[in-house]
């Protein structure tokens, strides 16, 4: 093959290994690195083998040779120039003809990347999840037709009908649901039935395995075809997740139900998506660019023009803080008050007037009164903030933290009679002595579930008790009396309801120092008492003039929301600004800030000690000027990357746990 015929750009001699044959049409390939290095984050070119010219098509997985090592890429277009001047490497394989990478998810892909200010591999490496031979291999059936219904759920709603109506119409209404009392997955079961008969399309993502079984066991017994229906959930294995992710792809499956990374299900022409639950930390990632599926809905929404639905029994301070963006679905308040349980709390001030010795106790005395009362006619669910029999132990004597010998870790107690043991290294203190008053004896510095339910069998002798925790979680009880003791998320779901919820720890929930700590704990109050029958009781054992206990009792998600949106619009705290945290060695901090040009209105806080001598660093400005802040922060991580230059700078965007 001659000089000419080698050429990819007239007149610039751009050329590739002239014992390859390349391919007449389109022969350049502009490649993704599947690396996390942000100055890697960017398009290489590279030819196309005659031998790949029909399967090296857009979205592909290829492998290609890079800094003398085969590694894994995406091709993302072709075309017939490059921009490098030198000589272009060929493609060393096409790992699969199978297209998995659509236009729209790379487009969405780009935005979230940019928006979190990391890299496009690590956004694609959580969008497609990894290739499966056998699985690819498969044949699915052509997609079902879907037998519509009523959304008789949704006919209650102020704007539910409207919302529906106007979703199957293709407008894209965009809207927050609050459920009170009612089930989510009910409804979105009705919602995501009803699309399908019309011929959309809709991604469900729940916050946990639990949450799906639910969505799909309402699609089932609302006659929905298991066809149509595709679950996208890591637990599922990479052979059965590839698979259900391939039938989405293919078109199988026109209804998508899965864990955050469904978000980014690959369907062309996408009615709706739905979030339950989005407060719920589980929908974030753990791992850079730490997107949230949150936000990578609104995302979607506004570039595919879809449909936008947030749902779950609370409103999320995010959610709010995009109003009127969202319109607010919800039953009118005369309703939700008498569709929902009372709810009181125990530590108010006629309690504390009447028996002040009880108010400070874990379980005050008006709490065994309604249990007792509320066993006669059913489950009773007690939520705890804590797993385990006593998490964290101190000295008896001068209450200092119990502390292992062997690695200073914290200490623990796994049941009445045994010793110490070590939370971190699994140490066991048989002769423990405090290093600071030398007492030997301890007590609990926090109950959880094990010691909590040991004290309610005590206390109810004869009526079962029954634990539900992360570590076993039960997913149903039946109606007959009984003490359900579950942590947060563990819940089970009653037959007819509980006859009373009691939520225990309630302060030192509140208490907690992290930013969401009081949006979490209000929420999760919130789902317990959704399972209580109308007519049954809610105890929350928290300080009753406190604004979250208060929204409780009044059934007031959306004020709270609004409030907690308030208080951080004063301290300038997300979502009311966008905010970046920085953290790394202190003379790294100072080189990345000393790179960054920041608006005179941005707003820098710290440092504040972190683990390992480290510090942390937060930058926040107006929402407007977010986009911009993220692509500093990007051309800062990428110039340090580039010229290897000191230790690594941690950036996260928004990030939950502040």
């Amino acid at each position: 093959m001659s000089d000419d015929q080698l050429s990819l750009v007239p007149g610039k001699k751009k050329r590739v290994k002239a014992e390859v044959p390349i391919a007449q049409i389109a022969p350049v390939a502009h490649v993704i690195i599947d690396s996390s290095l942000p100055h890697l984050d960017r398009v290489f070119d590279y030819a196309v083998p005659e031998k790949f010219a029909e399967v090296a098509q857009p979205g592909v997985r290829v492998r290609v040779r890079f800094a003398g090592k085969l590694t894994d890429g995406w091709l993302i277009s072709r075309s017939d120039e490059s921009e490098h001047p030198g000589k272009l490497a060929a493609l060393a394989n096409v790992i699969s003809p199978e297209a998995v990478l659509l236009p729209e998810i790379l487009e969405l892909a780009k935005s979230v990347a940019s928006r979190q200010a990391g890299t496009l591999s690590d956004v694609l490496r959580s969008a497609v999840p990894n290739r499966h031979a056998t699985a690819e291999a498969t044949e699915f059936p052509a997609a079902v037709k879907v037998s519509d219904l009523e959304a008789s759920a949704w006919a209650d709603y102020v704007g539910g009908p409207a919302l529906i109506k106007r979703t199957i119409a293709g407008d894209a209404p965009r809207a927050i649901v609050t459920t009170g009392c009612d089930d989510p997955a009910e409804m979105l079961a009705q919602l995501a039935i009803t699309i399908s008969a019309n011929g959309g399309k809709i991604v469900i993502v729940a916050p946990d395995r639990a949450a799906i079984d639910r969505i799909v066991s309402s699609l089932q017994n609302n006659d929905c075809p298991k066809t149509a229906i595709a679950i996208l959930a890591a637990d599922d294995g990479p052979a059965q997740r590839y698979r259900n992710w391939l039938s989405v792809l293919r078109g199988t499956a026109n209804i998508v139900v899965g864990t955050r990374s469904a978000v980014f299900a690959p369907i062309s022409e996408l009615t709706a998506i739905c979030v339950w639950d989005d407060w719920n930390e589980t929908l974030s990632d753990p791992q850079a660019p730490y997107w949230h599926a949150r936000d990578v809905a609104v995302l979607r929404s506004a570039q595919q023009n879809t449909a936008l639905v947030f749902i779950g029994a609370t409103m999320s301070v995010e959610t709010c803080a995009l109003m009127p963006w969202l319109a607010h679905v919800a039953k009118n308040r005369d309703q939700i008050r008498s569709e929902s349980p009372k709810v009181r709390s125990a530590l108010d001030e006629a309690g504390a007037k009447i028996n002040p010795a009880a108010s400070g106790s874990r379980i005050p005395s008006a709490v065994m009164q309604g249990m007792k009362a509320a066993l006669t006619k059913g489950p009773v669910l007690v939520l705890v903030s804590r797993l385990g029999y006593s998490p964290r132990i101190v000295c008896d004597t001068c209450r200092t933290s119990a502390l292992c010998t062997e690695c200073s870790g914290p200490l623990m107690q796994s049941a009445r009679t045994s010793a110490p043991t070590c939370n971190l290294c699994g140490h066991i203190e048989n002769l423990w002595k405090c290093k600071k008053c030398k007492g030997n004896s301890i007590r609990a510095a926090a109950v959880g579930s094990e010691r909590t339910a040991e004290e309610l069998g005590r206390a109810f002798p004869g009526i079962p008790v029954r634990s539900s925790t992360s570590d076993h979680i039960l997913r149903t009880v039946d109606s007959r009396p009984a003490i359900v003791v579950a942590t947060a998320g563990a819940a089970p779901i009653a037959q007819g309801g509980y006859a009373a919820a009691i939520l225990l720890d309630g302060n030192s929930m509140l208490s907690r120092p992290e930013l969401g700590a009081t949006q979490e704990t209000f929420a999760k109050w919130n789902e317990c008492a959704s399972l209580v029958r109308p007519d049954g009781e809610v105890l929350v054992v928290a300080d009753s003039e406190h604004p979250a206990v208060q929204a409780l009792i009044r059934h007031d998600p959306a004020g709270f929301a609004q409030r907690e949106l308030e208080q951080r619009t004063q301290v300038s705290l997300p979502p009311a600004v966008r905010l970046a945290a920085i953290t790394g060695d202190q003379a790294d901090i100072d080189d990345a800030l000393a790179m960054l040009e920041l608006n005179p209105e941005t707003l820098v806080r710290g440092p504040v000690p972190g683990r390992e001598n480290q510090v942390r660093m937060l930058i926040s400005c107006d929402r407007k000027r977010g986009l911009d802040l993220a692509t500093q922060l990007k051309a800062m991580t990428t110039a340090r990357s580039a010229k290897h230059k000191g230790g690594s700078v941690n950036v996260r965007i928004d990030p939950i746990n502040l």
